[in-house]
């Protein structure tokens, strides 16, 4: 392979991986900082910190590590957000983000705390996850009875590019989006300037109700859906990941990110493998610098969030709702599937389904974290039973 030609694979790596990964979950970002009551510009920081977090975090470790070690933001982290941060305050929930970021210097600092994190069984995780991200899900077709003609044409898109270019199924579903919001408003397109973003600081307000409804299930979702996945990620290509320096470094990113909005920087996995395989460079040592590349258009991203803040908020709300249940489709699917595929945590998995989606709110303690413990509780009893 050429000089040339290498270069050319690595920048179209790493342009893809964060093409994947921004336009898959960028929608459910928006939604989680409107949800949560911050105003555009507040938004707009939230992907400035996010954007200029995930592309630090990816050059400093794959430049040191020289390992292609690609950070993004937790989807379903986002999830959480946008189903509870409606009931608290933002100076609060900002709180909650830094909390979690100490909970994940903590796991990288005490091998017990991730050991111990690690034994929360598999499918009662994912099945809470499932319960969150579900009504996301069945609000994506809810649009067929108000825009039939928009549904119409954004289901079959979906159809379609998952079968013959699924890599690519959210950025044709928003390039669709958007020509049918601009049909309905032509002005759509002037509300969107380049700009350069600016931060905006909220102090961090500490509160035991967000902490435990908020950091908690945002520490979890992110260990287990994002960080632990995207460290066997690396191991399956042949890679050594770095963990204790990972999970530190993150943590101390996610606390210092967390007043602009940083809400959870982690380990990426799906987008991540596009930097790792073969296509990117025959050469296994040289495929870090495809997330080099992908960092540079973190930061760019970053950079230019008061664009994609301003085209986003501009969207009617039954195709962002579209976008954001289209683009989490496939991981619930694979949440169900991994949540009930153990005949003994089957029933467990299934009351900490149903729990979590319930919303119930018992002692200030949310549906989330009852869910797990409803679920955990019970697999514990069944067990002890089965022991005697």
């Amino acid at each position: 392979m050429s000089q040339r030609s290498s270069v050319l694979n690595h920048l179209t790596a790493g342009f893809s991986a964060v093409l994947v990964g921004y336009t898959s979950s960028v929608v459910i970002i928006m939604q989680a900082a409107s949800a949560s009551g911050a105003s555009p510009s507040q938004i707009e920081s939230w992907l400035l910190a996010l954007g200029i977090t995930m592309g630090i975090t990816s050059i400093g470790y794959s430049w040191y590590y020289k390992t292609p070690i690609l950070t993004a933001w937790s989807t379903p982290g986002a999830a959480i957000l946008v189903s509870s941060a409606a009931q608290y305050q933002l100076p609060t929930l900002i709180g909650a983000f830094a909390v979690t970021g100490v909970l994940i210097f903590l796991t990288g600092l005490i091998t017990p705390l991730s050991k111990a994190l690690q034994r929360i069984p598999s499918p009662l995780a994912t099945a809470m996850l499932g319960a969150i991200l579900m009504p996301f899900c069945v609000k994506a077709f809810e649009p067929i009875m108000t825009m039939p003609i928009v549904f119409f044409a954004m289901f079959t898109a979906y159809l379609v590019s998952k079968r013959f270019m699924a890599k690519y199924t959210m950025l044709i579903l928003l390039v669709i989006g958007f020509l049918a919001a601009f049909q309905l408003d032509g002005s759509l397109l002037s509300s969107a300037q380049l700009e350069v973003a600016k931060p905006s600081w909220v102090t961090p307000d500490f509160k035991l109700s967000t902490i435990l409804n908020i950091a908690l299930p945002l520490y979890i979702v992110t260990m287990l859906s994002q960080n632990l996945p995207g460290i066997a990620m690396l191991r399956s290509y042949g890679y050594q990941a770095p963990v204790k320096p990972i999970l530190l470094g993150t943590g101390i990113v996610n606390v210092l990110s967390a007043p602009f909005g940083g809400f959870s920087i982690n380990l990426a996995a799906i987008s991540a493998a596009l930097c790792m395989n073969e296509d990117v460079d025959s050469d296994k040592a040289a495929r870090y610098k495809a997330v080099l590349w992908a960092g540079g258009f973190y930061l760019v991203a970053g950079i230019l969030a008061s664009s994609v803040v301003a085209l986003f908020l501009a969207l009617p709300q039954q195709i962002t709702h579209m976008l954001a249940g289209f683009a989490l489709l496939g991981t619930l699917m694979m949440c169900l599937q991994t949540a009930f595929q153990s005949d003994k945590l089957r029933e467990p998995a299934l009351l900490t389904f149903l729990v979590t989606l319930s919303g119930i709110s018992i002692f200030g303690i949310g549906s989330t974290m009852w869910g797990l413990i409803v679920g955990w509780l019970y697999a514990l009893v069944m067990q002890s039973n089965k022991s005697r």
